[in-house]
């Protein structure tokens, strides 16, 4: 067997999935990579994270444990696309480290700020590896994924509304998560056709997400009327 043909017909490459469902992984990884790029660039400027906190926790180390630890055959794409997500969230998350006090209202000393962070990158992590362990997530990971993304899309517009400087926010970056989860949701749809738990939790949070762009682009082009 040839090297492309290896390439095209070894699970462990992109032969566990079709075309299409290669195609729609692709794009979703790449519109993701895209709004990790921006969120570990733009807080140089503004001082300012925009990814939730509590939810940034939780990125890094399922990023960690599923790009690096839980071995399942989830092909190259996804394999990749993971470990890429966990390398850019390192620089995200030092972002979080200096500006994501911001986000909260409550007093807190910057020891307890990151004391506060600690425990929270400890609960995920034990969350998430017991949640795997127990054999409730599938091989893609997607159940505990969708979990993370669902609270990441209803968060996004609390914490725009809340912080009331669209300033601070990426237009692009709303879009992206967008465009990132649509894809990814239409993988869910085609390759788990029976999985109705991620199915639900992938469709609210494409209404979440769309909310998320419809009160940005409301914000950017008619202020007076938000």
């Amino acid at each position: 067997m040839s090297f492309w043909q290896t390439l095209a017909t070894d699970p462990e490459y992109f032969g566990r999935y079709t075309l299409f469902e290669n195609i729609c992984l692709l794009l979703g990884v790449v519109f993701w990579a895209y709004m990790y790029a921006v969120l570990l660039i733009e807080p140089f400027k503004k001082k300012f994270v925009e990814m939730p906190v509590f939810i940034a926790c939780g990125n890094i180390i399922w990023e960690l444990l599923w790009g690096f630890f839980f071995k399942e055959p989830m092909g190259a794409i996804l394999l990749w696309g993971y470990r890429l997500g966990f390398v850019l969230d390192i620089v995200i998350f030092y972002q979080v480290i200096r500006f994501g006090k911001k986000q909260i209202s409550l007093p807190l000393s910057d020891k307890g700020y990151k004391f506060l962070l600690g425990i929270l990158v400890v609960s995920w992590g034990l969350l998430i590896y017991t949640y795997y362990k127990g054999g409730y997530d599938l091989f893609t990971g997607s159940n505990s994924a969708y979990i993370l993304s669902l609270i990441i899309s209803v968060m996004y517009p609390i914490l725009y509304l809340k912080t009331g400087n669209p300033n601070m926010f990426s237009y692009p970056i709303s879009w992206a998560k967008f465009l990132g989860n649509g894809f990814f949701t239409i993988f869910i749809f085609q390759y788990f056709p029976e999985q109705y738990f991620v199915q639900t939790l992938s469709g609210l949070g494409t209404i979440a997400d769309i909310y998320y762009v419809w009160i940005f682009t409301r914000q950017k082009y008619s202020p007076a009327k938000v």
